[in-house]
């Protein structure tokens, strides 16, 4: 066949295909098979397709990192404090010829901006009425709305730790700072090395400051880092203690700052590149990281417009052209972490890498 040929042939074809429009073909080929059909017909018996009104659903929609956190109303964008490092320093003089030194506080002031998440769903009026009349998924709609406040709250459970702005005064990236990036006081489990007695040893370290009064309060961890911890103490004999957070039974760790829960976290993540001022862990391992948090220091403001509001607020629009109806979801908040250098440290622990599912 010669060029002109197929070209002339396939100038053809872009309008029919026989004797049928191209168009044709393309719309049914992007439309779903609607064609009626009963499940079985037979003498004295007519099956009719039913579904069960409940819908299967074991998305994730919330965090227990968020849970716990201290949300504060915002004084204003952005949210300033002051963070203090040390007080006066005294000294010792003769009884007889008291001479002090003159000093003061060490204070600095902190500013944290805050960030917006929305989300948003829009519904078509003839779905809608089509789904009310059957009756059958009634409360799909409302479940739908629902659902653009737990999209806000993942998206804030995953920034909460993996936030993208490089610290909490960066007012051009429109991500949190994320916690793992705030938090400078880092410690590395090498391979080999015990987790559980790596996690003690830390949690040690914070607390024999001197001049910090360190109080963590729990560790959160990846869910993968915190089965090697299980495993760890099964194969060491070691009795693990429990606690209940959130509802659910958690095992514990005895340290120098008293009972510590370990938090399983699916959103702190496990790397193999060497993040967050971490090296890299060599191939075949990753990076599994435990945070030790003093939860009381670290707070989520948030503007509401003086409603009091914690959860994102959902805002319904007027109707499009097309008559369908908008919902939008708007969460106006950050995440900061005070005295990051002191107050809490990131973990890193070396293992050869698993993969999630």
């Amino acid at each position: 066949m010669s060029e002109s040929r197929v070209d002339a042939t396939f100038s053809a074809t872009t309008q029919k295909i026989g004797n049928i429009p191209l168009a044709n073909f393309m719309a049914a080929a992007q439309a779903p098979n609607m064609q009626a059909a009963a499940d079985y017909l037979g003498n004295g018996a007519i099956e009719v397709n039913m579904y069960e009104s409940e819908i299967a659903d074991i998305v994730r929609r919330d965090s227990i990192t968020l849970d716990r956190i201290d949300n504060v109303m915002a004084n204003g964008h952005p949210h300033r404090f002051f963070a203090e490092s040390a007080i006066v320093t005294a000294n010792f003089t003769d009884p007889r010829n008291i001479t002090p030194t003159p000093g003061g506080p060490t204070r600095a002031e902190q500013a944290v901006y805050i960030k917006a998440i929305v989300a948003q769903t829009n519904f078509g009026l003839f779905d809608v009425d089509v789904t009310r009349q059957q009756g059958q998924f009634a409360s799909v709609e409302a479940k739908d709305i629902e659902d653009i406040t737990s999209a806000c709250v993942v998206t804030a459970s995953s920034a909460f730790w993996n936030g993208t702005a490089t610290s909490i005064g960066d007012s051009t990236t429109q991500s949190y700072c994320g916690v793992l990036t705030q938090i400078t006081n880092q410690y590395t489990i090498g391979l080999g090395v015990s987790i559980i007695d790596g996690l003690k040893s830390k949690v040690a370290a914070m607390v024999a400051n001197v001049t910090q009064k360190v109080k963590p309060t729990a560790f959160y961890l990846n869910p993968i880092l915190a089965d090697l911890v299980d495993q760890e103490a099964r194969a060491a004999h070691i009795s693990l203690k429990e606690v209940t957070v959130a509802g659910v039974v958690v095992s514990a760790l005895q340290t120098q700052a008293g009972l510590l829960p370990l938090i399983s976290e699916p959103y702190i993540p496990q790397d193999t590149t060497g993040s967050f001022g971490f090296a890299a862990p060599g191939s075949g391992n990753s990076n599994y990281f435990a945070a030790i948090l003093a939860e009381k220091m670290i707070e989520m403001p948030h503007i509401t417009g003086g409603n009091g509001s914690k959860r994102p607020r959902i805002f319904q629009l007027g109707l499009l052209s097309g008559l369908q109806g908008q919902y939008v979801g708007v969460w106006f908040n950050s995440v900061v972490a005070k005295l990051p250098t002191y107050a809490h440290a990131i973990v890193a622990v070396v293992r050869p890498t698993v993969a999630a599912i």
